[in-house]
């Protein structure tokens, strides 16, 4: 299920690593969101050489990203459905790796990896850095299904939709997609998996996920990859509850996050008034207090600077 959008200096490259895998897919659904340059035609010649494997679908309107993927999967047919951007480059044994891990495990719904990153160029670029250590996911973090959920909820979104695969029967309960401004599409699947504790991985760098100046979505700049990866799994272990701390910076960084995640059930409950969301944020609320409690025994003064943000927090409650 391929997005597409203004896509033509990096198109062809995906869709030649999509056609050459060592176990072949049998459909490539593409829905291409009004674009302006000259995508469509280069998703004509494809499907003029690959006739049998290409359904191509050019929106009237433009639908923006969530909606364009909420119609691309709905519009696949197969037993799994890979989401796909369009500027990323597939290792050639994604497939074959992915249907692996659903084959060993039975119970498995949706299954993402990991991956390396690479310029305009296509030159790998932050050899020290992955994907996952760039959204505070680590795999010794995880030691249960539940694991997963825990940290979706506690620290946030970790899959990124371009590495994930879906088994066919997920399309019965995704649609519609529940998203909002900062909780988009491929958080709103982990959401819906890790609650039903299907969700699995692959630690593998399956793709290469490119970094430009025109990608609507990203990881943000990376200046020091070392120290990134430092900070982020020491985030990842504060909130997980994996490491303790009672030093006023930490907790003000454990604080922090629980308010932002505090934002966005606030948020989703407030849309779409389900249960499961206010629960969550309710949850949530409780760690954040239990946080600005123990900074303000950290250390009084500090604190005191501070105390806008527990104002702004019993606003939202």
């Amino acid at each position: 299920a391929l997005c597409t959008y203004n896509g033509e200096n990096f198109l062809r490259e995906q869709l030649n690593s999509i056609i050459n895998q060592s176990v072949s897919v049998n459909e490539i659904v593409v829905c291409d969101d009004c674009s302006s340059d000259t995508t469509p035609k280069i998703l004509e010649e494809f499907n003029q050489k690959y006739p049998q494997l290409f359904k191509i679908f050019i929106n009237e309107i433009n639908l923006r990203s969530n909606k364009n993927f909420e119609k691309a999967i709905g519009l696949a047919t197969g037993d799994y459905i890979f989401l796909s951007d369009q500027d990323d480059i597939w290792r050639n044994d994604k497939v074959e790796k992915t249907i692996e891990i659903f084959t060993k495990n039975t119970s498995a719904e949706g299954v993402f990896s990991n991956a390396n990153f690479i310029d305009e160029k296509s030159e790998k670029i932050f050899p020290e850095l992955s994907l996952w250590s760039s959204v505070n996911f680590f795999e010794s973090s995880i030691k249960s299904e539940n694991d997963l959920y825990k940290s979706l909820i506690n620290v946030g979104n970790f899959l990124t939709g371009a590495t994930l695969c879906i088994k066919k029967e997920v399309q019965a309960y995704l649609f519609p997609f529940k998203t909002i401004n900062n909780f988009i599409h491929d958080e709103w699947i982990a959401y819906i998996l890790t609650r039903r504790k299907t969700l699995f991985y692959s630690s593998e760098k399956l793709i290469s996920y490119r970094l430009h100046s025109n990608q609507q979505l990203g990881v943000g700049e990376i200046k020091n990859p070392q120290k990134k990866i430092v900070q982020s799994q020491r985030l990842n272990n504060l909130l997980l509850g994996k490491i303790q701390s009672k030093s006023f910076r930490d907790l003000k960084y454990i604080a922090r996050n629980y308010f932002y995640q505090i934002e966005k059930y606030h948020k989703l409950y407030t849309k779409f008034q389900e249960i499961e969301f206010l629960e969550i944020k309710e949850e949530l609320i409780n760690k954040y207090l239990e946080a600005d409690k123990a900074m303000k025994k950290a250390n009084p003064i500090f604190y005191f600077f501070r105390s806008y943000i527990t104002n702004t927090m019993w606003k939202i409650k």
